[in-house]
């Protein structure tokens, strides 16, 4: 197998205002870099995390997987327990019982939000603390947020929890993947219009692995070419680049995070969606949320899966079977993996890592990137990730990177394409499975 940054945390955005163009500085752009790998055990965006939010990692060196509510990566119980950020690793903890109804989240010992939606979750109960010291960001987040309509500091049923630890109910603390489902009520809680497609059937189609996770083509001379994290601002654009160069792509979209609105009822998504198909290109899920489907239980991670499902149906009357999973977190411990082969998903990750989400005011660092790797002699064809909400990702590093791979005498392929997999094995019909040919190895 050849890895170049494969294993790399991915990243996602937030937006403060719905469709607003991002500005230097803005959420988008600190979301963007807050999922790197931490170099210095430190994590998350409090206390010792000093807002960089590194991502811990399993077996680095004198850390561990569980970022604690100070900061500091480890695998012990004062790691992975009460206060533990479970955006910036693995976590174990339980519920507590509020001391201040505004306070909420893991950063607050894991207080709920007022009238919050219930979701099991497989977390085991611990020793409810006597005393709960609430763990809060510097800056201008720290203001506390009481709605005229709350009464006695109490919230209404749709109060949603902030990332800092607060409640309300605008978009700021509504939005995914960092309004936490299991404190408040969040855009996940919204399901698309239609039969929920759980119980579809889900016949295993085609020769493509649905056990292995994927990390390279099969084809020769071509660079598969795959978007995260869209639709939005830019991916119209993106597909007059695609179109330009006759190249096709695949786009593993979320389906409500960012406070973008559903995908399925926000215009422009939906006919960019339908652009997407009949142009030749590929649509995949990338969850309906964002969330790290490691990170959370099995009734959760499917609700995520089939809510994307039964929106992008909606628009296109099928829906996938690649998914790519946020963050590149769906562990076999966990159960995700299972989870996803159940519902006939190929999990396809990269061996081509632009790290355009890292450099979204810097993006000579990604065209540099695939300059040196595509200049590599030896490997005859590669797996790529952008990002199609990297404003600089879409306008500048595509056409330089497709004019590297024109170059090569290459061509830009979907995923599917690149692993030789017919078309009629991209997509499911709800209530009908495939029409594809049947998997027999």
């Amino acid at each position: 197998m050849r890895l170049t940054s494969a294993h790399i945390v991915l990243a996602c955005a937030s937006v403060p205002t719905a469709l607003a163009r991002p500005s230097e500085g803005s959420g988008l752009l600190h979301f963007l870099n807050r999922r790197a790998p931490t170099p210095d055990n430190t994590c998350g965006n409090i206390f010792n995390g000093n807002n960089n939010g590194y991502t811990c990692v399993a077996n680095a060196p004198n850390g561990g997987a569980c970022c604690s509510g100070y900061g500091y990566c480890g695998s012990t119980a004062d790691y992975c327990g009460t206060g533990c950020q479970v955006d910036f690793g693995t976590c174990s903890g339980s519920d507590s019982v509020p001391v201040n109804p505004n306070q909420c989240g893991p950063a607050n010992s894991n207080n709920k939000a007022a009238g919050a939606e219930t979701r099991p979750t497989t977390v085991a109960p611990v020793v409810k603390p006597a005393l709960v010291i609430a763990l809060l960001p510097l800056g201008a987040e720290m203001a506390l947020v009481v709605l005229p309509s709350a009464t006695n500091g109490v919230l209404p049923g749709n109060a949603a929890r902030l990332l800092y630890g607060y409640c309300g109910t605008t978009k700021e603390y509504c939005a995914d993947p960092d309004c936490l489902w299991q404190f408040g009520t969040c855009d996940s809680n919204k399901t698309p219009a239609g039969p929920t497609t759980l119980n579809d059937p889900r016949p295993l189609i085609g020769q493509v692995s649905y056990d292995n996770d994927i990390y390279e083509c099969t084809q020769a001379n071509v660079v598969a070419l795959t978007y995260d994290d869209g639709p939005y601002l830019y991916t119209n654009q993106l597909l007059d680049v695609l179109k330009s160069y006759g190249f096709k792509a695949t786009f593993f979209m979320t389906g409500n995070n960012l406070n973008k609105g559903a995908i399925d009822e926000t215009e422009p998504y939906p006919t960019i969606i339908r652009r997407m198909v009949a142009e030749g290109h590929q649509v995949a899920s990338h969850t309906w949320s964002h969330y790290s489907l490691s990170n959370i239980p099995s009734n959760v991670r499917k609700d995520q899966m089939v809510k994307n499902e039964r929106a992008i149906a909606n628009i296109i009357g099928k829906y996938p079977t690649y998914m790519r999973p946020p963050y590149s977190q769906c562990s076999q411990a966990s159960g995700c993996q299972a989870d996803m082969k159940a519902l006939g998903y190929h999990r396809v990750y990269f061996d081509l890592d632009t790290q355009d989400y890292l450099n979204p005011n810097s993006i000579q660092k990604s065209k540099d990137i695939v300059r040196q790797i595509l200049a590599t002699q030896g490997p005859t064809d590669y797996l790529a990730i952008q990002h199609d909400l990297v404003q600089q990702s879409v306008t500048n590093l595509t056409s330089y990177f497709f004019d590297l791979i024109k170059a090569k005498g290459w061509k830009g392929v979907t995923a599917g394409e690149c692993l030789g997999d017919a078309p009629a094995n991209w997509y499911r019909t709800p209530g009908g499975g495939q029409s594809g040919r049947r998997k027999t190895a």
